[in-house]
């Protein structure tokens, strides 16, 4: 190995020391910012977060709760109008039969 190779080599090391240092010292920072990211800001951002999906979970069972009590008055406003559309119906024949005897009494009173 000669003069030239020596200096190559001493010379390509700290070339890849200097490179290393200072993606590491990129990396440290990146990890240790002060920034946006900080951590007690992190977890004050996951507290919002969780505090809005406590929020949002129980409003969402309101209004699962009133589209059940919605549900359960339609069915009984349905079962209570098809309750009064029956009886309905059994009055509506009882006249018609009652109409239909009085009509044959007529005719029979009229050709007698």
């Amino acid at each position: 190995m000669d003069r030239t190779d020596l200096t190559l080599i001493i010379g390509s090391a700290l070339v890849m020391a200097v490179i290393i240092g200072w993606t590491l010292r990129w990396f440290f920072d990146r990890m240790n910012t002060t920034g946006p990211m900080a951590s007690d800001e992190v977890v004050a951002r996951m507290r919002e977060a969780e505090a809005a999906q406590t929020g949002a979970e129980t409003r969402l069972a309101e209004i699962e709760t009133n589209a059940r009590n919605s549900e359960s008055q339609l069915h009984a406003e349905l079962d209570a109008a098809m309750t009064g559309l029956g009886n309905a119906r059994r009055e509506s024949e009882q006249w018609r039969t009652e109409a239909e005897a009085w009509r044959t009494e007529v005719e029979e009173l009229r050709g007698h």
